[in-house]
């Protein structure tokens, strides 16, 4: 049984992904797999639904720091939006949460990072 669901999508535009279930040491590499190949595209704006994300460890953590560096390389943003409380405490008891963009949703992520 699978402890992730990873649906790719695209919002207005951007490259997103909807992450459900829990982002971990066996199923981070699997997100990773799939921001790094928008990564590699330079990307402008890639995003995160992870409104149905239960659980993530340090693996996971981890994964969404790398994205969001390699994207600010370029001059790219990776927006995270959807957080449950829990998924918001982790970032926040990491000291992390000042390196992301957080919003409530993915029309908000958009028209603050793309600036329309």
């Amino acid at each position: 049984m699978p402890q992730i669901t990873l649906q790719e999508l695209t919002v207005e535009g951007c490259p997103a992904v909807s992450v459900s279930g829990e982002l971990n040491i066996n199923t981070a590499p699997d997100l990773r797999e799939i921001l790094i190949k928008h990564l590699k595209k330079n990307e402008d704006v890639i995003l995160l639904n992870l409104s149905e994300l239960e659980f993530m460890d340090t693996s996971g953590l981890a994964t969404l720091i790398e994205a969001h560096l390699k994207a600010e390389r370029y001059g790219g943003k990776v927006g995270l939006f959807g957080l449950q409380s829990r998924i918001t405490e982790v970032l926040a008891v990491t000291n992390v949460t000042k390196l992301f963009h957080i919003f409530s949703s993915a029309e908000e992520a958009v028209k603050v990072l793309k600036g329309a």
